[in-house]
């Protein structure tokens, strides 16, 4: 069998998992984007340092010792079609006990380079020799659904508030972006959720609606590279988000630290998240209102065409979202 024959049933399995599940809006964002991945976040970064083709699996876990807890999965497909266009897929699949939401992007990305030199090397990172300058454009059109499993609810017991089957509210979304990388200072803005019709459910009686028009998730994030001689680079970011819906706005603060090795590179690095809505309290004994803020460690290899990461999130403050964080786990591979 060839090469570009495993490669195609590879793709059919897995788009195969994501399609037959329930699903999903935009990805619950935590920081799945610091697994080397901006394109998650953002369309115009689809591509970015690619060769050919390349394939990223992620998974987030919560609460381990409780059933049906909440978890994601996450798919994205990155293909250089020409020089300049690079064509993307996202599958994600969100779950939450008897709730779900699914979600299929498909993106269209392309690059301008400000000069010529082209990435020719079959590494997935920049170095310092590197001399990187592009502008890129990213558009995603997703279609969205959002469900309840209703198979296994008792067909004897009757809830007006309930539909008899398990179909839900689903729409079509736009995501569109711009980013300029080069091999030190980076950036991206991007608008997610762009609706122009209001969504309605699939109830046939007493149709139900609700303004999907604004739920528009706006994103601009910074990076900058240090490198030095010695194989050591440091990267500090940070990702400013706002969610028209709720009106909520929030900082993350990030740093990673890289370090080259024969065939790849090891970084390590953590990110800080502050909330800027004013959660209240009402507890007894009283608890002052507090901001939601958590820390994320990150871990991670590139090694040849491979890529492997780990996240773990753990709220901070006085109140405790349960017993055990958030555990975010990544494999890549780029053909």
């Amino acid at each position: 069998m060839g090469f570009k024959s495993s490669k195609l049933i590879v793709f059919i399995l897995l788009l195969g998992y994501f399609q037959k599940g329930n699903a999903q809006g935009f990805v619950p964002l935590f920081n799945e984007y610091l697994s080397e991945n901006l394109y998650v976040i953002h369309p115009a970064m689809v591509g970015t340092n690619l060769i050919n083709f390349r394939l990223n699996l992620g998974s987030r876990q919560q609460w381990f010792n409780i059933p049906e807890a909440p978890g994601t999965d996450l798919l994205t497909l990155e293909y250089k079609a020409t020089r300049n266009v690079i064509i993307g897929m996202q599958f994600i699949k969100d779950h939450n006990g008897y709730h779900s939401k699914n979600s299929t992007y498909a993106t269209f990305g392309y690059r301008i380079y400000f000069n010529e030199e082209v990435w020719k090397t079959k590494r997935s990172f920049p170095t310092k020799n590197d001399n990187i300058k592009e502008l890129s454009f990213g558009l995603s059109v997703g279609s969205i659904k959002y469900d309840l499993d209703q198979s296994s609810y008792d067909p004897r017991i009757s809830d007006p508030l309930l539909n008899n089957n398990s179909s839900g509210i689903g729409y079509t979304t736009i995501d569109a972006g711009i980013a300029y990388v080069s091999t030190h200072l980076s950036g991206q803005l991007t608008i997610k959720n762009i609706t122009l019709n209001n969504t309605k459910s699939s109830i046939e009686e007493d149709i139900v609606s609700f303004e999907s028009t604004r739920f528009k998730h706006y994103l601009a994030s910074l990076q900058y590279e240090i490198y030095f001689d010695n194989g050591w680079n440091i990267e500090p970011s940070i990702l400013i988000q706002h969610l028209e819906k709720t009106n909520e706005s929030s900082l993350d603060l990030n740093l990673k630290l890289y370090r080259i090795i024969n065939k790849g590179r090891l970084w390590v690095g953590g990110s800080y998240r502050r909330n800027f809505i004013e959660i209240e309290t009402n507890s007894i004994p009283p608890t002052p209102n507090q901001f939601y803020s958590h820390f994320t460690p990150v871990f991670g290899l590139n090694y040849n065409r491979y890529l492997f990461s780990y996240h773990y999130t753990s709220n901070l403050g006085t109140l405790n979202l349960g017993a055990s964080g958030l555990h975010y786990f990544t494999v890549g591979i780029s053909f």
